[in-house]
């Protein structure tokens, strides 16, 4: 295990290498940053762990394995479930003064020990070492001052920028978060108590309003948004988020993600949703209101609408009454918005939805298809089914 202490210096180190190195462009004079202490670390390091991580994840370790930025990615069963979804980052600064790679698998903290046990159990005589590191280092959510409405034809960055754009915050571990089509802003890894170089303009944000962009961006993150063994990649949008490389080579659980990419647009994914009381006017755009929120559990069953008709309905026999199917499942949410796993051809057709909150009253549910997606789903009927 590395102690923090040679963490530390072998930062000092590298940092000092790219900003030596590096004629970067000028930072934006306003924006923030957001420290995220719900992230837990995990250290991979070995003459094998390229090789080992590439067999394990659904994205391309090449593309990462001789430093530089970091994806997103996910581990999954071999039913091709989600277990975990990380993030992946080169050890920069260690790389360079050591034979072995060494990366940083990030995640949600709540998850980490079962994801240390899911990868142990692959390791057999892969020449790899893996450590928790939570406590050596501090994860940190950067966001340019742009409007959340970034221009949907921005490309990224060239990987040699965004390592340029995280020297000049003093770090040498990061990337650019592009879950969103540049709505993310950059995810920066330094050593505990370490502060980042911004400029002025840049404000301490909070952990509430990194939560929010991210769900009025519909990006699903950690375990209440990802149900272990539940989940299917193309489902929570790992396949818009840059999280899953359809050209690589074997990993566990690729059969059925590779199927089902070929086969076409699946029938559900995760939104963007609001809440809001049945006898309130049903809202045009999403809208986030902090002083109007809703206690939804996790995970909460959604069911169609309940819509007042001017007449009784006609009483079904008991033969030919069937129980009413859920909708969708809920994942986190912040004040009066959140996320859902919903039909897309319900929302296509502008169907609301009821759910329970924890006190056992009826909330209503508007989900909104995300402005940065690449194209409109298509209807039910021309997708899969999963």
């Amino acid at each position: 295990m590395v102690s923090p202490v040679a963490l530390r210096d072998a930062f000092q180190t590298g940092r000092s290498r790219l900003m030596s190195t590096t004629a970067a462009p000028a930072l934006s004079d306003s924006g923030s940053y957001i420290h995220l202490p719900t992230r837990g670390l995990l250290e991979i390091r070995g003459k094998d762990a390229s090789k080992f991580l590439q067999g394990l994840i659904t994205n391309h370790m090449p593309r990462i394995e001789n430093s530089g930025t970091g994806f997103l990615a996910a581990f999954l069963s071999p039913k091709g479930r989600v277990m975990y979804d990380v993030f992946v980052h080169p050890m920069n600064a260690s790389t360079a003064n050591d034979a072995d790679p060494a990366y940083l698998i990030e995640c949600d903290a709540r998850a980490l020990p079962e994801l240390h046990k899911h990868i142990a159990r692959f390791i057999l005589r892969s020449k790899v070492k893996m450590v928790g590191v939570t406590e050596a280092f501090d994860v940190y959510s950067v966001l340019d001052g742009l409007p959340d409405k970034a221009n949907d034809q921005d490309s990224a960055p060239e990987s040699a920028a965004v390592m340029e754009r995280v020297a000049q915050m003093q770090a040498t571990i990061g990337m650019l978060d592009n879950r969103a089509a540049n709505r993310m802003g950059y995810r920066v890894i330094v050593p505990k108590g370490q502060s980042l170089s911004l400029p002025q303009g840049y404000k301490q944000g909070t952990l509430e309003e990194y939560h929010v962009r991210r769900i009025v961006n519909g990006v699903p993150e950690g375990i209440d948004d990802f149900i272990a063994a539940t989940s299917l990649p193309l489902e929570c949008n790992l396949d818009y988020m840059n999280g899953v490389d359809f050209r690589k080579g074997c990993y566990v659980g690729q059969e059925l993600t590779i199927r089902t990419y070929h086969k076409g647009i699946i029938r559900k994914r995760v939104m963007p949703v609001q809440y809001y009381r049945p006898e309130e006017p049903e809202p045009e755009e999403l809208q986030f209101n902090k002083t109007q929120a809703h206690a939804i559990p996790p995970q909460s069953e959604l069911f169609p609408a309940k819509k007042e008709e001017s007449a009784p309905p006609v009483a079904a026999s008991s033969s030919s009454a069937r129980p009413v199917r859920a909708s969708g499942k809920t994942g986190s949410n912040v004040g009066n918005i959140g996320l859902a796993l919903v039909k897309l051809d319900d929302v296509a057709s502008g169907s609301t939805f009821d759910v329970m909150d924890r006190e056992g009253a009826t909330v209503r549910v508007k989900a909104f298809f995300p402005t940065w997606w690449p194209r409109q789903p298509s209807s039910e009927e021309e997708g899969v089914d999963t």
